[in-house]
Order: structure tokens, then C-alpha cells, then sequence
């Protein structure tokens, strides 16, 4: 289902919706994509079962998480998800995200970044964390434009395949004051 739709930097307008089955096939083929480039997710292996992919998606839909998928051209490029915890940590979500290779730089992170913040504040939750390695500059500088800030690092916690190693960046952006 359509949220919105939105420009890009290039010129381009890209469609975010919510996620559904039937996006799967193209969305695991795009997240794969970004699993080989090696640099910028924790999954090392691809996605290869569409089926546990769906387990997946229904139960962690039915405790609260929102997955948006970014489309150009009718063409999955990129997606980005909030996941709340539960009990003590009922206010705080996990947020993550990922762009195509062919998509990045245009401003579709820093776009689906702010449309998560609103509905993240909508939604009540007063936390929003993530983790980026230590090497994916690019996302640290969209995530402090957004207001996120640095509050731990996990020295070498990333160990990529060429045996060089990241530490892990972990921020925050505190919703509430």
C-alpha cells in the first residue's frame, strides 16, 4: 500500500509503502544485492528461503515492526524497517536500513530516515537505536544530519571476510524530551 511518494536528488520521485508478501521475491533480491557488497550488513549469507522469510515478516509485523519499501521506476531499491522491543524497552525500536548501490547519494536514506522518525513519534515510541559499522561513513553522516547521536562503540565487533575488521557505532536519537 502506498505511503507517500517523494523526490529525490537526482530528479527522480521514489514510492515508499509498507511491505507486503507479495513485495518479497524483489525485496530479498535487492537486500542479497546489498549482502554481497560485504560492507555494510551483518548477514553474511543471502537469502535463500522465501518461505522463512515470511514467518519472519508476519511475526515480527504482528509485535509492531514497520518495514517501508523504496521503489524507483516501479524497481525495489532499498528498504528500511523499526522494530520496537518489548517488557522495559516497550519505548525504544531498532531502526535499519539499506539502498542499492545505483541508489545511494540521491537522498533516499536521509528521506526514509526522517519519514521513520514521524512515525516513530506517532507511534509513541520515545527511542529510535541503531548500529552502523565504523567504516559506512556515509550512513554515520545521515544519521547525525537526522539527529541520532554516537553513545558506544563495540571495538573490532566486525569481522569482514578479507580478515580487515570495523568497530560498531551505536546511536540514538531520543524522541522525547
Amino acid at each position: 500500500m502506498l505511503y507517500k511518494t517523494v523526490a529525490l536528488k537526482n530528479g527522480q520521485s521514489a514510492s515508499l509503502s509498507w511491505l507486503e508478501e507479495a513485495d518479497f521475491a524483489e525485496v530479498v533480491a535487492a537486500v542479497n544485492s546489498v549482502i554481497r557488497e560485504d560492507k555494510y550488513l551483518m548477514m553474511v549469507n543471502e537469502i535463500t528461503d522465501l518461505e522463512s522469510e515470511r514467518r519472519w515478516f508476519r511475526q515480527a509485523s504482528e509485535s509492531g515492526m514497520r518495514y517501508l519499501v523504496a521503489r524507483v521506476n516501479g524497481k525495489v531499491v532499498g528498504g528500511a524497517s523499526i522494530t520496537p522491543f518489548n517488557g522495559k524497552r516497550a519505548h525504544i525500536a531498532e531502526f535499519g536500513v539499506y539502498i542499492l548501490k545505483t541508489h545511494r547519494n540521491i537522498g533516499l536514506g536521509t528521506i526514509i530516515l526522517q519519514e521513520f522518525i514521524e512515525v516513530a513519534r506517532k507511534s509513541g515510541l520515545q527511542v529510535l537505536q541503531l548500529s552502523a559499522f565504523s567504516t559506512n561513513r556515509r550512513a554515520i553522516h545521515v544519521y547525525r544530519k537526522c539527529g541520532f547521536k554516537k553513545c558506544g562503540k563495540l571495538s573490532r565487533d566486525i569481522k569482514f571476510a578479507d580478515g580487515t575488521y570495523a568497530d560498531r557505532v551505536i546511536m540514538e536519537l531520543l524522541l522525547t524530551p
